[in-house]
């Protein structure tokens, strides 16, 4: 079952997404722990799902809690939800000694047609500038992303707009429409062209539909100052009556972005935000114990700080130096007193700009999650990103960890999810991170021995590296870690760890790790979390208290996610730890 889908068991309706249960029509209240019980064992579509399997699903290596109890339990609640006899069950079977099967389940597309259809999936692809000026290239790269970020916000029940990175990716492409759309699973492709003919320029723009090439809309506007945004509102139109035509009239009020007063404004932020989404995706606790260079956060923080000295009203323009000044701090480069409330900032001065901005109610529930430790807060903003563009990959991803953190990881597998779906490129990694964050491994491994090598994102051998080294696979754990470094240009430390592994294992690698971090530290901030963490891995446990104690001290942005970081499971039955998680708030 994808999580993106329901269940049906005859009356009863299991919504994963919307974390929502119903029978018989009408909504029935479940708890957490067996709300996320029954969405675990609906995953496994009718198979076996052992007790062990849900200690480690709902717990992770928590053994130390009471979890026999708790599981008879939430299993009582959910016969009670279901409406069910325990005597004679129609869905929750109990196999004895076993665990537990939940039979009966019907996916909706399997059914008769309901009254609601399925999102179409469309892709903007980058305007092409057709004239012999340069200068016009920010001009179409506005169009284009703000043409996709609208779409996004207008219908998000029926419209999913897959992200501007993936998008990037086919600029200049010579693959056809047909191709672009196979392999991402889209329903319809918007593609568009700035062009002059003497003095006089237009925008033309076409819409097609993927499965049959056909062209349902096509418009040219000239000039260029009004037809951006009449662009922008008739896309939305067309879509709109392709979906359902009773929303037509609903749409105008929903375009709330705007446009910057001064277009070269939305280049530099464009431009930032490709340098920053190159280096941001990276795992933060690999890239900052490789020490991996910071030279695209800088190139990102001198574009976004570009766009707002252009346009000092562009919403936009702050988010991405909130940005910056959050993740610059997350990934070790500074004190997090030096970046975070300078994130906190300028997410506010965006808000303040534009209260309806997605991107930048996600920009505070950034600070509220890594630098507050306020998950209620953090929640808050996020779903209200999620409200206002449920097709923003990176509000997805953030918010999934942020659930997985506390707790709830159905909804956080669901997020993840969604993240790579709408931006498959740009996302790459998101499932498997979630997977790491649950404490996962072996699904990490197997899911990519059963995918195979190739051509993948660095964050994919980051996590192996994690995966493998906590299963004890340390010769695998070696070779995704050079695969790692290597597709980040550090070709000088790739080799380096390759030779300290052959002349003395694992072990004087983890040695090497650390007497490179005290190096570190003595040239520049270097984050006392890393030294935790190390001392966790090598199992020193009085050193490890000790960093996390100065990580404490100084609000460390990753010690928010302390729960499921991998090197520290088998210390979490241990008083001293269940202190450190106390105070940071779990």
């Amino acid at each position: 079952m994808s999580s993106q889908e329901g269940i049906r068991m005859t009356d009863v309706e299991l919504d994963v997404q919307r974390y929502e249960l119903r029978r018989g029509g009408e909504m029935v209240r479940l708890e957490r722990l067996p709300m996320e019980l029954l969405m675990l064992m609906a995953s496994r579509h009718g198979q076996l799902v052992t007790r062990a399997d849900i200690v480690r699903a709902l717990w992770g290596t928590n053994t130390y809690r009471e979890t026999d109890n708790s599981i008879n339990t939430a299993i009582r609640k959910i016969r009670v939800a279901l409406g069910e006899d325990p005597e004679s069950p129609r869905y929750l079977m109990t196999v004895k000694g076993k665990g537990y099967r939940l039979d009966g389940i019907r996916l909706p597309d399997r059914e008769a047609p309901t009254g609601s259809a399925p999102a179409v999936r469309v892709l903007v692809l980058p305007f092409e500038n057709k004239t012999d000026d340069a200068s016009l290239d920010g001009f179409c790269s506005a169009v284009a992303d703000e043409t996709s970020a609208n779409i996004g916000i207008l219908y998000p029940e029926q419209i999913l707009v897959i992200a501007r990175t993936t998008a990037a990716c086919y600029r200049r492409s010579a693959k056809s429409i047909s191709e672009i759309a196979h392999e991402l699973t889209v329903d319809y492709v918007l593609e568009g062209a700035l062009t002059r003919e003497g003095a006089r320029i237009r925008i033309l723009a076409q819409l097609i539909r993927s499965f049959d090439q056909v062209q349902i809309w096509s418009r040219a506007h000239e000039p260029i100052a009004k037809g951006a945004l009449d662009i922008q509102k008739e896309v939305g139109a067309a879509l709109a009556q392709e979906v359902s035509p009773a929303l037509a009239e609903q749409q105008q009020h929903r375009l709330a972005r705007r446009l910057p007063v001064d277009p070269s404004a939305h280049d530099a932020y464009l431009r930032g935000r490709y340098y920053w989404t190159r280096r941001v995706h990276f795992d933060a606790g690999f890239a900052a114990h490789h020490g991996l260079s910071d030279e695209d956060f800088i190139r990102a923080h001198g574009y976004f700080e570009t766009a707002v000295d252009l346009d000092p009203t562009y919403a936009l323009g702050y988010v991405g130096l909130s940005n910056i000044f959050g993740s610059t701090a997350t990934h070790g480069f500074y004190a997090p007193s030096q970046g975070y409330p300078k994130a906190r900032e300028a997410a506010l001065r965006a808000l303040e700009l534009d209260p309806n901005l997605p991107e930048a109610h996600q920009a505070l529930a950034g600070v509220h999650y890594f630098y507050d430790w306020d998950w209620r807060r953090a929640e808050e903003e996020f779903l209200e990103a999620l409200r206002l563009n449920p097709s923003h990959a990176e509000t997805s991803r953030l918010y999934a960890r942020l659930l997985t953190v506390v707790g709830r990881e159905a909804e956080g597998r669901a997020q993840f999810e969604l993240a790579e779906r709408v931006d498959p490129l740009g996302f790459e990694g998101s499932r498997l991170l979630g997977l790491v964050q649950s404490g996962r491994y072996d699904d990490v491994i197997g899911e990519y021995i059963k995918a195979g090598h190739g051509n993948r994102s660095p964050l994919i051998y980051q996590l192996l590296a994690i995966a493998f080294e906590v299963r004890g696979q340390y010769e695998e754990a070696i070779e995704a870690t050079i695969d790692a470094l290597t597709r980040c240009n550090e070709f000088t430390r790739a080799s380096t760890i390759r030779s300290v592994w052959d002349s003395g294992g694992y072990a004087k690698v983890l040695q090497w790790y650390l007497q490179d971090l005290m190096s570190r530290r003595q040239r520049s901030y270097t984050s006392p979390f890393l030294f935790a963490e190390i001392y966790a891995r090598l199992g020193q446990q009085d050193e490890m208290f000790h960093w996390l104690g100065a990580a404490l001290a100084e609000h460390s942005p990753r010690l928010c996610e302390l729960r499921t970081n991998a090197w520290f499971h088998r210390y979490r039955s241990m008083g001293r730890f269940r202190e450190v998680e106390r105070r940071i708030g779990y």
